[in-house]
């Protein structure tokens, strides 16, 4: 069979395995039978977006059995670069192309099918240990707690809900959202909960924006370098993050440096402030760091929202101003950042903003919805692995392929989706991952999982079909803990958005974004995410544990995180089938975790952790 040929997840076809650093020797082997008739065979290998670079490698006869002859070359990767690659070969009288077939095995197929991928990355990868073996705790600040201090805030354009319990607004008012509501959720109210917080196995909290901003998600910073109001003072940043560390939790701040609010220091359209904002001005210190089009009214913007004036990627004034902001941050305690939309900056200018949090000794992480090996927008190939300029992004390729298994049960198609970053990504990088499956801009799992997706639905029908009765709402639960399950134990970090634990749910913004149901949560919910929590932190190799595939079938997945000394194993089983899966053959020495009745059957709908 073609699959037989070629494997470039096999070291004894490719290695060393996956991704490598620049100018290490890559050693290729293909397996042909002895029968086959081979007159040429080469390895053709490119930069991802240059052909007219390629090279044909000659692949030589090295070795041979009873049944095959094995053909192989080395490359050596001189660029920190994308490389696609197949084989070509006159074998049995006509040309053919050995090209990636599923899982990574090699098919002979036409030119249009896939190339093999080998990325090559700088020597000077530099990804801070605590973002290994790490769990996220995702905070929508507004949301999440609120200590009932009263603040210091004047602007009298906010509605502040007296019921902590309700629902957001939703409703447009004259035709637009506002996202001028708020609970009065605030930094001392998360401090107050940091021993909870600790409780489900977290050491990393990201906080969606906490800058000062005129909507309640604050992705419409006003000021970068003041904490809204609302939220409290430096002064409380200072003790959420000292008080976290102590509990050896960091604290990762949401950077918003792409685009600014209009209404803000910064161009001043609604002139909330006293400075001289780029649209109060032609003379404005801040004019340079916009597009305009036709001074002042017509302007860059974050996909055409006014509201959202985008930076000028060629200024360098803005850019010694971000470049500061963010040291300024890391100085007062914050452990590094997420870049919202970070594929709309430029490679240049974010490799600044990079280098500035990492001097600081800090992490970097982006949003990047793709697969971040091979991203590209607005006509440039990103460069966020290669060059390393982050250290981790939101995995929503992973939240892709598991909520994809859960509505298909394809378990070979999840493999397959899982089996490409495990290979493409650096180590360093996939070990860093933040695995969501909620988050402030998607439905929440449960409901997802409990409804299905809303795509292309309104806010009123999102509204209309929010609520879950209590059949649904179980059944939800039950998929939640099993999807939960494969997410805390994939390569990378689960991230646990906010009240998930507790039995929020919600389609997507602003129901996606409610308060945190204290003294109403869900406890057998908070309990689970408890155990594997603990277990994720207790077994300490799996900060960086080898990804084994053990039974991907139908609707079965198995697998097993193994340390790099082979000395620890822990196996991994959710069974969504119809059938009792028995998992006797994987011989564990305990059992972690099981959704049944503590026996190595693996029952239908229900999921194992076992250690070996």
């Amino acid at each position: 069979m073609d699959k037989d040929m070629y494997n470039s997840l096999d070291e004894e076809y490719k290695k060393p395995y996956g991704a490598v650093k620049v100018g290490t020797e890559v050693s290729f082997c293909i397996h042909i039978d002895k029968l086959s008739d081979v007159k040429d065979a080469k390895l053709v290998i490119f930069p991802i977006d240059h052909w007219e670079e390629r090279e044909e490698v000659d692949l030589k006869l090295s070795k041979f059995n009873n049944s095959k002859n094995f053909y192989s070359c080395n490359f050596t990767p001189l660029k920190e670069e994308v490389y696609y690659y197949y084989f070509k070969m006159f074998i049995n009288g006509e040309y053919k192309e050995l090209r990636r077939g599923q899982a990574s095995y090699g098919v002979f197929g036409k030119e249009d099918n896939e190339c093999f991928q080998l990325t090559s990355y700088t020597k000077d990868i530099s990804v801070p240990d605590f973002m290994k073996g790490a769990i996220f705790y995702q905070i929508f600040p507004d949301r999440f707690c609120k200590s009932n201090e009263i603040k210091n805030c004047n602007f009298n354009d906010r509605k502040i809900h007296s019921d902590w319990y309700e629902n957001p607004d939703y409703m447009p008012v004259d035709g637009k959202i506002l996202n001028n509501d708020y609970f009065g959720g605030d930094l001392k109210g998360i401090t107050q909960k940091l021993d909870y917080i600790k409780s489900l196995g977290v050491n990393i909290i990201y906080l969606n924006p906490i800058f000062e901003a005129h909507s309640n998600h604050r992705y419409d910073t006003a000021n970068y370098l003041k904490i809204d109001p609302l939220l409290g003072g430096i002064d409380d940043f200072k003790k959420l993050c000292s008080e976290a560390n102590r509990r050896d939790i960091k604290i990762i701040l949401d950077g918003v440096f792409n685009h600014t609010g209009s209404d803000s220091i910064y161009f001043n359209k609604n002139n909330r402030y006293d400075s001289v904002g780029a649209y109060n001005s032609y003379d404005s210190i801040y004019r340079e760091w916009y597009n305009f089009y036709l001074y002042p009214d017509k302007y860059d913007s974050w996909w055409g929202f006014e509201t959202l004036p985008k930076l000028n990627q060629n200024c360098d004034a803005s850019l010694k101003y971000i470049e500061k902001v963010v040291k300024s941050w890391i100085d007062n305690g914050a452990s590094g950042f997420r870049f919202d939309v970070v594929d709309e900056i430029n490679n240049e200018r974010f490799y600044r903003i990079s280098r500035a949090v990492k001097e600081s000794k800090a992490t970097t992480i982006g949003e990047v919805w793709e697969d971040v090996s091979v991203k590209e927008a607005y006509g440039e190939r990103k460069n966020y692995f290669t060059k390393n300029t982050l250290d981790s992004a939101m995995n929503y390729v992973f939240k892709d392929a598991l909520f994809e298994f859960f509505e298909t049960k394809n378990s070979e198609v999840l493999l397959d989706k899982i089996l490409r970053i495990v290979e493409n990504y650096p180590k360093e990088n996939l070990d860093a991952l933040m695995n969501i499956i909620s988050s402030h801009d998607i439905e929440r799992a449960l409901t997802r999982l409990a409804k299905g997706p809303c795509d292309n639905k309104d806010r009123f029908w999102q509204a209309s079909n929010d609520y879950l009765d209590p059949s649904t709402y179980e059944y939800g639960k039950s998929q939640l803990k099993l999807l939960s399950t494969m997410q805390y134990f994939l390569p990378g970090n689960p991230c646990l958005y906010y009240g998930d634990e507790a039995g929020v749910y919600g389609f997507k913004d602003p129901f996606n974004r409610k308060t945190y149901p204290w003294g109403r949560e869900d406890t057998d919910l908070i309990e689970f995410y408890k155990t594997i929590g603990n277990i994720r932190r207790e077994e300490a190799y799996l900060k960086d544990a080898r990804f084994v595939p053990i039974l991907f079938n139908n609707s079965t997945c198995v697998f097993a995180r193994e340390s790099l000394d082979k000395k620890d194993s822990l196996f991994v089983g959710v069974n969504l089938s119809k059938n009792t899966l028995d998992l006797d053959f994987l011989k564990p020495n305990k059992i972690l975790y099981s959704m049944d009745d503590n026996d190595t059957k693996l029952a239908p709908n229900k999921a194992l952790v076992l250690k070996k």
